[in-house]
């Protein structure tokens, strides 16, 4: 009996999501996968010990491959599909949340964006990472969904316009919300004050803020002095902080707190 061949998948880039995309398909041992960065480097090592063909020009691509995915700054997605040579039946697929379908030049045009965040040494659940797609046909987007249903149970469709207050959403909770644990961190780690204290205290705090969100609606879950008005801790809280940006922010989300709950305590 005739081995089945094996399906063909370019991933354009080597960063943080195009290593969670070829981890996992190579582990699914349905695709042969090709990965392209525009010089070698230690990440590209890295994908051909895990089984992945690296090149390192544009023109070494193969042209005949079944999805293309392109996993660049946004900035440089049209400049990277203008280059790509396709097959007639290939899909070009980019991975942005922020980027709209029409800045790939290729008729063939699919969105394949997992809302989720990604670090080399993370263990991603694709299962249970929601996965945004949006494609130029009804043939493409079919394709498109029998591939993306190998990663995840969540399936969604969302056009670039949808696609974008999801990403501006993810940013607020993922992005910022990150800055201000960095903030934590730093202000724990002031060996002069913190006699041994450090960010690791907050983790069971931080685990339950998010398990609440399982049960009640953000504002419903929002607790502390901004919500309280309590203005004497967040006086002694301002002149705890020495960062002058710090203070700002602290200033800025106490008021968008007391806003959120319609309170009418005096300002900061």
């Amino acid at each position: 009996m005739k081995k089945q061949t094996s399906q063909k998948i370019v991933i354009i880039g080597c960063g943080n999501l195009a290593w969670h995309l070829a981890k996992h398909l190579i582990s699914l041992k349905k695709f042969s996968l090709t990965i392209y960065n525009h010089r070698p480097n230690k990440e590209l090592a890295a994908f051909k010990k895990l089984g992945c063909t690296a090149v390192e020009s544009l023109t070494d691509i193969t042209k005949d491959a079944d999805f293309y995915f392109i996993c660049v700054s946004d900035k440089f997605i049209p400049n990277v599909s203008d280059k790509i040579k396709i097959g007639s039946s290939s899909l070009v697929i980019h991975t942005s949340g922020s980027t709209n379908i029409n800045q790939i030049s290729h008729f063939d045009s699919c969105v394949f964006y997992p809302v989720q965040t990604f670090s080399v040494k993370d263990n991603i659940n694709w299962t249970e990472a929601p996965i945004l797609l949006e494609a130029t046909t009804k043939s493409n987007y079919a394709k498109l969904k029998k591939l993306a249903s190998l990663f995840s149970k969540q399936i969604i469709f969302a056009n670039s316009e949808e696609r974008l207050k999801i990403h501006l959403a993810a940013v607020l909770v993922n992005n910022f919300t990150n800055t201000l644990y960095t903030a934590a961190d730093n202000l724990l780690s002031d060996k002069k004050d913190n006699k041994g204290l450090n960010f690791k205290i907050l983790l069971p705090l931080i685990k339950q803020t998010t398990a609440k969100l399982d049960n009640f609606k953000p504002k419903e879950a929002q607790t502390g002095p901004a919500k309280r008005g309590d203005k004497k801790v967040m006086k002694e809280h301002l002149h705890l902080l020495k960062d002058k940006e710090l203070k700002k922010v602290y200033k800025k989300l106490s008021k968008l707190i007391q806003q959120q709950h319609h309170s009418s305590h005096d300002k900061l």
